[in-house]
């Protein structure tokens, strides 16, 4: 006797379906962390580096003013406190080329993340530099 093979029904295929879509629930949970972070490193770079050039163009319109260095940066470190960053600790943040009265201000942060700052190899990504040089106003 021979038995005729019974087509294979749609709910025996129920345990495989709800799989692929876990694992594409979690990939997409993945990708959602991931841009988060993203947003989060390109926001904290680009209000960091708006926070440098401030301190910079300050600085260097102090430094036109004064003719005083150390003044200027110790401007350029009161408007980094208005703009709630901390001013290093290092004195190498701000620097002022006596001939020109140009103004460098070099600010380190560390961006908030969900994934990226707690890998170690990936935790680089959320260590934000920025070096932003300002030149005195003509006016």
């Amino acid at each position: 006797m021979t038995h005729a093979r019974q087509p294979r029904s749609l709910h025996d295929q129920a345990g495989l379906i709800g799989k692929v879509a876990l694992l594409w629930i979690v990939a997409l949970l993945l990708v959602g962390l991931l841009i988060l972070d993203g947003l989060s490193i390109v926001l904290t770079t680009f209000k960091l580096s708006n926070t440098a050039q401030s301190a910079a163009t300050v600085a260097a319109n102090t430094y036109k003013n004064l003719h005083d260095a150390p003044k200027s940066c110790e401007a350029a470190k009161v408007d980094l406190l208005h703009n709630n960053q901390t001013p290093p600790e290092n004195e190498a943040w701000c620097k002022i080329d006596p001939d020109t009265g140009v103004a460098t201000i070099s600010l380190r942060s560390t961006a908030s993340s969900i994934v990226l700052g707690r890998l170690s190899f990936t935790e680089n990504f959320t260590k934000i530099s920025v070096k932003e040089t300002a030149q005195p106003s003509s006016l």
